[in-house]
């Protein structure tokens, strides 16, 4: 016999149910509210006859022993609608995550009514207008408040300070206006502070200075603060991540933040903060990122840095620092980005630098640098980027370099280098760019390239590089821009280079290149730019380089070409700018077309052979046996018997 249920028990289980079916119901109308009409997304939410918790199986839901849903984390669904009033009836909510979702529209008053709610994270969507702080008041248990990347505007809510238990807040990412509540100093038990990327003002409160358990504070990024740091920010006695980059601080960088023993990331770049970088900063033991770029920065790197053997970056571009760069930043043990150019520094890089195995990125241009540039830089064979520029760098590249597998990008022009080019460089499995033009480099390119199908750009103009141009470089597949004037090249252009598919522009000007111009030429289908000018070339323009219909520039000046000048040329409708000047190029200039367009006065001057479109007593014409010049040779042959005839009548008549 089934025994009877207490009739306590039977109103439990029915409250539970209806309380159930309500959470399934208003499940349903969200989904209804944050698709949108007709749009895919939350495709499992769909109601079950024979199950009455079905909805505590939708993909991010999560209920408790009740099957009430405790939990809503439905981030990265592309839902463009917005959140319903009927969220507030989700009352044992205690995370609310809807992040990442293009959601539009404003937040609804009804989420007042999530009192257990503990999470509430709607960053990266697209909600705007006022953020409605009313909804704070019955959120008393509310830890996590995060925002970010909306659309919100207005002045930053007020009441923050009566969350209790806010660990984390995070507005960063709107377009806030006026200026930090000193209120927010109130917020005793919060962790995480981000008010970046938004347009706040003012004076930053020195008041958040007794925030003592902050970890991190976001203040830069599109702010525009009056002042500096607060000295004050030195008794964040917990704090290991300040931002304040980008938010227009003046003045000097305050001693007092020596005091954050425990800070691990520095961002005070792009600002407008003056004097010297502390030395007290050496006590910043746990330091792994110093950035200090693009300010108004003088004086020399602290010696006393050298403690700071955390250190992973350290940038001091586009300062105006001076004086060596200290032999100890070789030999920081864990450094891997090492940025300072756009200053004043002088004498050479530490030989030191790289010996730790663990540089990726170096950047020293414009400086005052001279010697050699550190054999060591890529010892642990991480070295990705190489950027020496505008400096005085002298004697050879590093060969060690050529066998840098990791190296992506090289650039190290407007020096004083000199010797061979490593020839493993242009071979290295991910370099992308090499720049190494305005050097004194010489001897000639390696004739075997195989291996370098990612390098995109090679510049090595103004250097005395001698020798053949190996037909090795059409292996270089991605290659975009090939960049070689100004050398001492000789012999033919390689017919290989026509075969760079994704070419755009070319230059080997200035050289002693000679031969003809090849017709494959024309196999350059993306090709915007070519100069071959100053150099020995011969034979005629193939007209075949009518086809490079994307080309803009072509200059074939200060060669010895002869021939016509194809009447092909003329259907180049993107061609605007052409010098054919100082050749041997003979016939009549064509006219129509693109020829409307060029210089005539620039484009075909010294070419004595060639004649306007008008000069019916063109000297070449007598060479010319098509069928227009055939025809203007009778005409010019009865010309002349008609004058000759006139005349002898005359001399008879006298």
């Amino acid at each position: 016999m089934r025994s009877a249920w207490p009739s306590s028990l039977v109103v439990l289980f029915l409250f539970a149910a209806c309380a159930a079916e309500t959470d399934l119901e208003v499940l349903l109308k969200l989904k209804s509210s944050l698709t949108g009409k007709d749009r895919p997304g939350l495709g499992d939410w769909v109601a079950s006859s024979s199950l009455s918790s079905s909805h505590c199986f939708f993909t991010g839901v999560t209920c408790d022993k009740d099957d009430r849903v405790v939990s809503l984390n439905v981030s990265f669904q592309h839902l463009p609608g917005s959140i319903p009033d009927e969220i507030g009836h989700l009352d044992k909510l205690i995370n609310l995550t809807i992040s990442c979702d293009n959601l539009t529209g404003t937040l609804p008053l009804e989420l007042a009514k999530l009192k257990y709610l503990k999470i509430m994270n709607i960053s990266n969507n697209l909600i705007g207008g006022r953020f409605p702080e009313e909804i704070l008041q019955g959120m008393s248990q509310l830890e996590v408040l995060d925002i970010y990347n909306n659309n919100f505007s207005g002045s930053l809510p007020s009441q923050m300070f009566k969350l209790k238990n806010l660990k984390h807040l995070h507005v960063g990412g709107n377009f806030f206006s006026g200026s930090i509540p000193e209120s927010y100093s109130e917020i005793e038990t919060l962790e995480y502070l981000g008010l970046n990327g938004n347009g706040l003002s003012g004076k930053v409160p020195a008041s958040l200075a007794k925030l003592k358990n902050l970890k991190i504070l976001c203040l830069g990024w599109f702010n525009s603060f009056e002042g500096g740091i607060p000295s004050e920010f030195g008794f964040l006695s917990s704090l290991e991540f300040l931002d304040m980059a980008s938010c227009n601080l003046t003045g000097g960088i305050p001693s007092n933040l020596s005091q954050l023993v425990n800070l691990r990331g520095l961002f005070l770049h792009m600002n407008s903060l003056s004097g010297h970088i502390p030395p007290e900063f050496s006590s910043l033991v746990n330091l792994k990122a110093a950035e200090f770029s693009v300010n108004n920065l003088t004086g020399k790197i602290p010696e006393r840095l050298s403690e700071l053997k955390n250190l992973v970056l350290l940038n001091l571009f586009k300062n105006n620092l001076q004086g060596p760069i200290p032999v100890f930043i070789g030999v920081l043990p864990n450094l891997e980005v090492l940025q300072v150019w756009g200053n004043n520094f002088t004498s050479e890089l530490p030989q030191n630098l790289g010996r730790n195995g663990k540089l990726r990125r170096v950047d020293a241009s414009y400086n005052n640098l001279t010697g050699l540039v550190p054999r060591d830089l890529c010892r642990g064979g991480k070295l990705e980027s190489l950027i020496l520029m505008y400096n005085s760098f002298v004697g050879p590249l590093p060969q060690e370099l050529g066998q840098c597998k990791s190296l992506h990008k090289i650039r190290c022009m407007n020096n004083l280098l000199a010797g061979t080019i490593p020839p493993g460089i242009f071979d290295l499995p991910l370099i992308y760019q090499i720049e190494l033009n305005n050097n004194n480099f010489s001897g000639e390119l390696p004739a075997l390239l195989s291996s370098g199908k990612t390098l995109n750009l090679l510049t090595l103009p103004n250097n005395s590089i001698t020798g053949k141009i190996p037909p090795a470089i059409g292996n270089l597949q991605n290659l975009q821009v090939l960049s070689l004037e100004m050398n001492r090249f000789f012999g033919e252009i390689p017919k290989e280079i026509f075969s760079l598919k994704l070419l755009t522009r070319v230059n080997m000007s200035y050289n002693n290149l000679s031969g003809e111009i090849p017709s494959s030429i024309s196999n350059f289908t993306s090709l915007q730019s070519v100069d071959l000018s100053k150099n020995n070339l011969k034979g005629e323009i193939p007209k075949e380089i009518a086809k490079l219909k994307v080309l803009h520039l072509l200059d074939l000046s200060y060669n010895q070409l002869t021939g016509k000048i194809p009447d092909e040329i003329g259907s180049m409708t993107g061609l605007t700018t052409l010098n054919l000047s100082y050749n041997n190029l003979c016939g009549r200039i064509p006219v129509g077309g693109q020829f409307l367009v060029f210089d005539q006065g620039t484009s075909f001057l010294g070419n004595p052979d060639l004649c306007l479109p008008g000069n019916i007593s063109c000297p070449s014409s007598i060479h010319d046996s098509s069928p227009d010049r055939a025809g203007w040779l009778t005409t010019s042959n009865l010309v002349t018997t008609v004058t000759v005839l006139a005349t002898a009548f005359v001399f008879n008549f006298i």
